[in-house]
């Protein structure tokens, strides 16, 4: 089957960012019971601008097997790609994806697994390939990464050949551990020599048999992560006979989760795969009668060590619990629950957790469904905005409900807000035939085994988001800065997958490292980010952007882990500065000093409000340390940044943009796949007008939309100014602008001002006699970017084009709409031109309005 092709947020991207939309907003009261399984719904309402939200986009065929075959049970990673043009000399940032999935029947396959196959991607997802023969999928049951950015598998058998041994009063067990590395970005692998001990007094007192003698198998339960501690910490459950047999003298067996964990050393930079890795089995969750298994675990902003565990009953549920010392102890366990559906069971197997750039956190599981949740206090503890994913279970399955899709899921961060969710369409039958598609059911989807993916977007809080990388790579935005150092050696070179430029032939296999851009790549890898470059360790990173902006929120990430500080100045003309005013996020102490930030250590970025006009953005690192991963002993960084403004770019959105009201015929689109390769922002917005269902839902053909939207709050004014980019692309019936506010005839809202682009290119206003009246200027190009602004106020209203120096020519004075006068101002509506006819298309972007 050829490989699916799918449009993404990326450069070169087709129109349409994800006409498949689902989004989720702030969940409503809670509902009155609980239900068994849990109930997820399938969508949710209109996102607001002041809340967190998710967005689904489209679903996307990964991988069909030939028939007869399995595929099923994802598990999938991601690593940085930056490529360089070697005409142009940019580098675009990407991620190299690898899913592996299981062909076989859901039974163990013993330590010599033989059956699975995998899928590469080197575009963030946007299509896949077979991998070459070079992966060995049957030992990859799960996949993390190293902070050196090499990738670390394990099998799902995990453990070697069992050595028991009497010491003193009791046995001591030892086995290997069946590891892998990859320096390759996952083309190649080789084994890690990795062992692990353990005695009879250090197994969970909970078991009925607490002897090493009773055990009866250990598996590969969740991804390996390695802590910014450089712990790394490899989510395992053991099956231990729990003293009984059944009426045929089975044995019957008992499972708990635990962690085990190592602290290799790192050789300048550089994980040390050379020598022996010892583990230490700490004990997750254990119970004489509730079995314990499944677990993902993930680093918090806070640096503490979050775990969700799959526990078996009736249904399977969802536990958590959090460790400050790397798992060797554990607070108690709690019910996973959503804040709609409080102390109601999370139903779920195999959980997996991914934190992207942002800080948000992302729990995806399933069965029943597929589905994913967002902690919107980064906290893991409380989890909101749940959605079903992907589908397919039987119709009216009664008690077979958890037949079709098997639950068991992947998340793959692939840029600052983005994630893939990778699920599969079947499972597959157990030994004894039976569940997954097996049955002769009618199924929601269809029978056929498939993996497929899901594009997510967890959108901040806020709007107006600057695409800084953007900007620097058409350079409308310039960089000065002496953070340009290259990180340790062991790390710029085999066996770790940076280098130190990246490679124009073939990225997936050559390595790199981002430098000073890296700051802006979306990603918080280790080193992904804007390292010092002195001897002390400090550093400076000036930003000038295209022009001048109200910034509103900074985004920062600093060194990865360490205590960090740093000084934010903002200029208006790169001469005078001043420190800029911070309101402080949680976990970071308020500072005397303006414009001060010391963090306890940042695992992602943390928002700081802002409120300051200005071109220029300076952020002067203090030293810190990268010693504890092989750096430097002084040494800071900027590992992620973004900024935000009241100008709105729609630079988080995925499909609809939010912050908006009465969208119709709109959706996020990339200029640069659309006949403007220049343009210096990733997304804008696109107005169609028609029966186009990528675009409209079928209410209507006239296309349009206002602001504000939910979430936003613009109090009424006796004065605004509007500014937006349009770049007309097909102009039959014209291009309307309206700016609303309160009429003075009767106090109502209303369009107070109303003007237009007209399908001869020329502007022109509307009159409160009736009627149309053409304005001054040059006529308006299609094809080309027109910046245009409009002064209004309860007395009258000016339209002015601007150009890219800021310079403005007056287009001509608006008549008020109505003869009554105007008494506030209150936003604006953009639309096509009728509301029969079709053929207005126009993309917007940089729009304020203050």
């Amino acid at each position: 089957m050829p490989s699916h092709i799918r449009k993404w947020a990326a450069a070169g991207a087709a129109a349409l960012l994800a006409p498949a939309l689902t989004v989720t907003m702030t969940s409503g009261p809670a509902q009155a019971a609980c239900t068994t399984p849990i109930t997820i719904p399938t969508g949710g309402g209109t996102p607001r601008a002041d809340q967190a939200a998710v967005q689904l986009g489209n679903t996307g065929t990964v991988h069909t097997p030939a028939a007869g075959a399995i595929a099923w049970s994802p598990a999938a990673i991601g690593a940085d790609v930056v490529k360089r043009d070697a005409g142009t000399g940019t580098d675009s940032f990407s991620r190299q994806l690898l899913m592996v999935y299981s062909a076989i029947r859901d039974i163990s396959q013993g330590a010599t697994p033989t059956s699975a196959g995998a899928r590469v991607s080197s575009d963030s997802g946007a299509t896949f390939t077979a991998a070459p023969d070079t992966v060995p999928a049957p030992q990859l049951s799960q996949i993390g990464q190293l902070l050196d950015g090499r990738l670390l598998g394990a099998q799902f058998v995990i453990n070697g050949g069992v050595t028991r041994e009497s010491s003193g009063a009791e046995e001591r067990i030892s086995f290997p551990l069946i590891l892998r590395i990859s320096q390759d970005k996952g083309k190649t692998w080789s084994p890690v020599t990795a062992r692990t001990s353990f005695t009879d007094s250090e197994l969970p007192a909970a078991l009925p048999v607490r002897k090493v003698s009773a055990l009866r198998g250990v598996r590969a339960a969740g991804r390996p992560i390695q802590m910014t501690t450089g712990a790394i910490v490899a989510p395992v459950y053991f099956t231990f006979w729990n003293g009984q047999k059944d009426s045929k003298g089975n044995e019957l067996v008992l499972t708990f989760a635990a962690t085990f964990v190592a602290h290799p050393s790192f050789t300048a930079g550089a994980v040390d795969a050379g020598g022996t890795w010892d583990f230490t089995m700490r004990t997750l969750s254990a119970n004489a009668t509730i079995n314990f298994n499944e677990t993902a675990v993930i680093e918090r902003q806070d640096g503490l060590l979050l775990a969700v565990v799959r526990q078996d009953g009736t249904v399977s549920t969802l536990s958590w619990r959090l460790s400050s010392n790397e798992g060797a102890t554990w607070t108690d366990y709690k019910q996973v629950s959503f804040a709609d559906q409080p102390g109601c069971a999370v139903s779920g197997v195999s959980p997996q957790l991914a934190m992207l750039p942002t800080g948000q956190l992302v729990l995806g599981s399933g069965r029943p469904d597929n589905w994913l949740a967002i902690s919107t206090d980064t906290s893991g503890t409380s989890w909101t905005q749940e959605q079903q994913t992907y589908w397919n279970a039987p119709v009216n399955a009664g008690t077979n409900w958890w037949y079709g899709s098997s639950g068991y899921t992947a998340l793959v961060p692939t840029g600052g807000n983005r994630l893939l969710q990778f699920a599969d369409n079947c499972a597959a039958p157990n030994g004894s035939g039976v569940n997954g598609c097996a049955s002769a059911l009618t199924f929601e989807k269809d029978r056929n085994y498939r993996i497929v993916d899901r594009q997510v977007a967890v959108l901040p809080p806020g709007l107006g988001k600057i695409d800084i990388a953007g900007k620097l790579r058409h350079g409308t935005a310039t960089l000065t800065t002496d953070l340009t150092g290259v990180p340790p050696a062991g790390a710029v070179t085999p066996p770790t997958p940076y280098g130190s430029a990246p490679s124009a032939a073939d990225a997936t296999s050559t390595g790199y490292w981002s430098g000073a851009e890296g700051a802006t790549d979306g990603s918080n890898a280790y080193w992904s980010g804007a390292l010092s470059s002195n001897a002390a360790g400090t550093g400076s990173y000036e930003l000038k952007l295209d022009r001048r902006y109200h910034l509103t929120k900074l985004g920062l990430g600093l060194l990865p882990g360490a205590a960090a500080g740093a000084r934010i100045a903002t200029s208006a003309d790169g001469v005078t500065w001043t420190p800029a005013t911070l309101g402080y996020p949680s976990g970071v102490v308020a500072q005397a000093e303006t414009g001060l930030i010391r963090t306890p250590g940042d695992r992602a970025m943390r928002y700081y409000t802002l409120d300051a006009t200005a071109r220029y953005l300076r952020i002067t690192t203090e030293a810190s340390t990268c010693a504890t991963v092989g750096g430097p002993a002084a040494c800071s960084m900027i590992n992620e940044l973004e900024l935000y403004s009241t100008v709105n770019s729609f630079e988080n959105e995925l499909a609809v943009p939010h912050g908006l009201a009465d969208v119709a015929c709109t959706r996020v689109t990339s200029p640069a796949g659309n006949g403007d390769p220049d343009h210096d922002s990733a997304t804008a917005i696109r107005l169609i007008d028609g029966d186009n269902a990528t675009y409209c839902d079928g209410s209507g053909t006239l296309a349009r939309f206002s602001y504000p939207g939910p979430g936003v709050n613009l109090p009424a004014a006796s004065a605004r100014t509007l500014q937006a980019g349009i770049y007309p692309v097909s102009n039959t019936n014209g291009l309307l602008f309206d700016i609303d506010g309160v009429r003075g005839s009767d106090h109502t809202a209303a369009a107070v001002y109303h003007f237009g682009i007209n399908s001869g290119n020329r502007w022109m206003a509307w009159t409160s006699a009736g009627g149309w009246v053409g304005l001054g200027g040059a006529p308006v190009p299609l094809n080309t970017w027109t910046t245009f602004k409009v002064v209004a106020s309860t007395t009258g209203a000016t339209l002015y084009t601007v150009d890219a120096a800021g310079q403005q020519t007056l287009i001509g004075t608006l008549p008020q709409a109505d003869a009554g006068g105007v008494d506030s101002i209150t936003g604006y509506t953009f639309t096509s031109g009728s509301t029969e006819k079709v053929g207005d298309q126009a993309v917007y972007d940089d729009i304020s309005f203050e």
